[in-house]
């Protein structure tokens, strides 16, 4: 560009100095010269328009009466519209080929605006969501019919997909995985998990049935060995020794019948419409009592720790579930005489229930996996306590119900901190308690602090 430049300007110089050399034979210099500058701005003027007819008809070269830094101008720019139109078909092919792959996908791919408008689908959506060519613009939330769907989707939080019931097929379900990128704008990702929900769907009806068809020969059994027992006087010892030991080993299989229970309500039960507001207070008074039965002869101290009245939005006989769990736990796995404390407190975006013991602890790398079913720190420590192993699946569940987490804190030798932790937005204003019970039952609770 430069060089063309350049060479148009020595291009006036010469013809400059011609016009001067003809002006001074012609004893007329500087009229010479005024007209030659007219001459040269007049082949410019008539080249300027050429280019601009020529910029005007895309796609053709350049006209052969270009001359000078016009022509290079032309042709320079005739070489950035081949560079584009390379760029443009090799971006094209790109598209194309994404577009293919997405075709080709079982599962449904949605890009949305960040206003939750389809922008683009894949085939699959079309099959798995109902999703026609017209449909493009229109908000999600009119294929994808579920309250659910639209909290998930406006809480922004997509650590864990979310399934739900295909408002297409009844008998599909589609697994939501959303991404978000670009400028607020969203990816979904619908997966067809008809089959492997259909198969935990008969695991919860084979758990709950079996221990519902269990109950009842075990309940028959129990009664026997305690008749047994009541009139073990008249046996010998050694008969004395197995019948016990069958009355424990039956009551430990009853519990775990019990919480087998619990945890199939928990998963197959829709509870939102039990919600209620739940007193903290009062309901860790009420676990505290509890707590302090079951420590018995240990005498643990059991310490309730309000630092901030708390009612909570949420189901009260699995809030009550949830927290005796942690603190019955915190009294097995905790030596006699030791504090066990149940805190409440509150923070600028969460309300969290706390129970902290100072019991044997848990190694770090066993934390992540002590909400499993029947996992065990150590196999005997259930023996010795009589735990069933359920007990912290039935936490996570309860806190699944009501959005919320449970974070662990535990030091061998030195004690753990289960902490219950639900977003702000569960907490209610009112400070009146739906705790089931009459009055004397309350005022017997307060009394015993």
């Amino acid at each position: 560009m430069a060089r063309g430049f350049y060479s148009e300007l020595r291009r006036l110089a010469g013809f400059l100095v011609i016009c001067a050399l003809a002006g001074a034979i012609l004893q007329l210099l500087i009229p010479g010269l005024l007209l030659g500058c007219v001459a040269f701005m007049a082949w410019h003027l008539w080249q300027m328009r050429l280019f601009g007819i020529w910029l005007s008809q895309q796609g053709q070269p350049p006209p052969v009466n270009l001359h000078g830094v016009w022509d290079e101008y032309a042709h320079q720019i005739q070489q950035q519209h081949a560079r584009q139109a390379k760029e443009r078909r090799r971006l094209q092919g790109m598209i194309t080929r994404v577009q293919q792959t997405t075709a080709a996908q079982r599962d449904a791919v949605i890009l949305l605006h960040s206003d939750y408008t389809i922008q683009w689908w894949n085939q699959s959506a079309h099959q798995l969501l109902g999703l026609r060519n017209e449909d493009n613009g229109k908000p999600v939330f009119n294929y994808i019919r579920s309250p659910k769907f639209v909290r998930y989707l406006e809480k922004g939080q997509f650590t864990e997909p979310l399934v739900l019931a295909s408002s297409v097929d009844a008998d599909l379900f589609l697994n939501y995985q959303v991404s978000q990128f670009g400028q607020g704008e969203y990816l979904v990702v619908v997966r067809d998990v008809s089959r492997v929900q259909k198969l935990e769907q008969m695991r919860k009806d084979f758990i709950g049935n079996v221990s519902h068809e269990l109950r009842t020969p075990l309940t028959v059994v129990r009664g026997y060995l305690e008749t047994m027992s009541d009139n073990s006087d008249s046996l010998p010892p050694v008969w004395q020794k197995a019948i016990g030991q069958m009355e424990s080993q039956s009551k430990r299989m009853t519990l775990l019948i019990e919480d087998l229970l619990t945890l199939t309500r928990l998963e197959t039960e829709d509870t939102d419409y039990k919600q209620t507001d739940v007193d903290v207070t009062a309901l860790l008074n009420l676990i505290k009592t509890d707590a302090t039965g079951l420590s018995g002869e240990d005498g643990h101290q059991v310490v309730v720790d309000i630092q901030h009245p708390i009612t909570l939005k949420g189901v009260y006989e699995e809030l009550r579930s949830c927290l005796s769990n942690l603190a019955f736990n915190a009294i097995r796995y905790s030596p006699p005489g030791s504090d066990i404390i149940l805190r409440a407190r509150i923070t600028d975006e969460e309300a969290i229930i706390e129970v902290q013991d100072h019991g044997i602890g848990i190694d770090a790398h066993h934390i992540p996996r002590l909400t499993e079913r029947f996992y065990r720190v150590e196999k005997s420590r259930s023996l010795d306590t009589g735990g069933t192993g359920l007990g912290l699946a039935i936490v996570k569940h309860v806190l699944a119900h009501h959005q919320g987490q449970l974070r662990i804190e535990s030091r061998i030798n030195q004690g753990s901190t289960f902490a219950c932790v639900f977003p702000i937005s569960r907490i209610v204003d009112s400070t009146a308690s739906s705790l089931p019970g009459t009055e004397a039952e309350l005022n017997t609770i307060d009394s015993s602090d």
